[in-house]
């Protein structure tokens, strides 16, 4: 006998409790709407978009009141979200590093953390490394991520969160020792 299909309402429920497998499940529910949402602002920008719209719902997930109301709330992040690409087309995603109006000194800023992140990636475990890229760097879908690695979607979602875990102890601890040379 299968499963009911969970609701939204208890997959928010579930992913506010720790459960990454229930956020994985949204995503895959919504990503085509939201995508459907995230192409105004340009075919070529949407998966970009989609990718910021899931990350700020992650983190903000435990602050949404009426848990049958997932989708609405996802929609008005995406415009949100699409308005702000409207109103800097110039800036690439990476523009939370700079500020509205980068200066040629901003830029370089910018490049040279790219660079410091990719090499951080290249020092990841290689499945994380490569679940990095396919999903990221390479915009592929979990889907198409999963079928490359040779897991499921859901794994494939924890490979990427563990991923993005060990990205930011990195970038911390690299940070810090920057900070206090010794």
């Amino acid at each position: 006998m299968n499963d009911p299909v969970p609701t939204d309402a208890e997959l928010v429920r579930r992913t506010v409790a720790g459960d990454r497998d229930a956020f994985a499940s949204l995503y895959d529910r919504y990503a085509r709407l939201v995508r459907a949402v995230a192409a105004d602002a340009g075919p070529d920008r949407a998966e970009d978009i989609t990718q910021d719209v899931f990350l700020r719902a992650y983190r903000a997930i435990a602050t949404l009141r009426d848990r049958d109301r997932f989708s609405p709330w996802l929609v008005g992040i995406a415009r949100r979200v699409v308005q702000e690409v409207r109103r800097r087309p110039s800036e690439t995603f990476l523009g939370d590093i700079v500020g509205d109006d980068p200066t040629a000194e901003d830029e370089v800023d910018q490049e040279d953390e790219v660079a410091k992140l990719l090499t951080l990636v290249n020092r990841l475990p290689e499945e994380e490394r490569r679940a990095i890229q396919f999903f990221f760097l390479n915009g592929r879908d979990g889907t198409e991520t999963a079928r490359l690695l040779g897991r499921s979607r859901s794994g494939t979602y924890a490979l990427i969160h563990r991923a993005i875990g060990n990205l930011a102890r990195r970038m911390s601890t690299e940070s810090a020792a920057q900070e206090n040379p010794q």
